[in-house]
């Protein structure tokens, strides 16, 4: 998260019990939203990671290049492999349950993609640009066509979700998306999730309780 230590270990606790809450709710009442509540504990372990990589700015210590990477392979990686995923655990639809899965699909190759970048890259370089992290791997860019598949699949099975509260968070996603390029472009994927990681608490109300009877199927029973 962008800011400072302090503003990280905060996200961290507070999308971590958020996320704890929301775990219980799908799995009680809506277990085809379980995936989508792991959101905010992912977020959780992503705000935390770069909580550490905040501190090693001040304190460096040995293998805290470590962290650097965990955040960028979060970043890049985790999300566009689940968030299809997801979609499809959640959809009631087949065809586009189909269609979330091959994007899902997509995302694995997409992650194995930069995965092998990542092995290869001579580190990731790290600064601050206007009090967020900027993290730069160190290896050629990957060409266009990468960067439009990962919004994609980190937009698209929101956005055309058949939950409308899933719809609204995909639109705030992909504004703060376009924000976070034209207000910080060096330190975008930090501020993007650090935005992402708040407004997924919206996913919550995507959560249905379990529909209870009325009086008249009550009787026909």
């Amino acid at each position: 998260m962008c800011y400072s230590l302090e503003a990280s270990v905060l996200a961290c606790v507070g999308l971590a019990v958020a996320g704890g809450g929301m775990v219980a709710k799908a799995a009680i009442h809506d277990r085809r939203m379980f995936l989508f509540a792991l959101f905010p504990l992912v977020f959780s372990v992503h705000q935390l990671t770069e909580g550490v990589v905040w501190y090693s700015l001040r304190h460096p210590f040995e293998g805290d290049a470590a962290f650097r990477y965990l955040y960028t392979i979060i970043a890049f990686i985790v999300w566009p492999m689940l968030t299809p995923f997801a979609a499809a655990h959640a959809e009631t639809d087949p065809e586009r349950r189909r269609l979330w899965r091959l994007l899902g699909a997509t995302g694995v190759a997409l992650g194995v993609y930069l995965i092998v970048k990542l092995a290869f890259a001579d580190g990731i370089e790290l600064a601050v640009v206007k009090h967020s992290l900027a993290y730069t791997p160190m290896f050629e860019r990957p060409p266009v066509i990468v960067h439009f598949l990962y919004v994609v699949l980190t937009v698209a099975p929101l956005i055309f979700s058949e939950r409308r509260w899933l719809v609204v968070f995909g639109g705030v996603v992909f504004v703060t998306f376009v924000w976070a390029l034209l207000e910080n472009r060096p330190a975008w994927y930090s501020v993007w999730c650090m935005a992402a990681a708040v407004f997924s608490l919206i996913i919550a109300f995507a959560i249905e309780r379990a529909r209870e009877p009325q009086l008249g199927e009550l009787e026909a029973q």
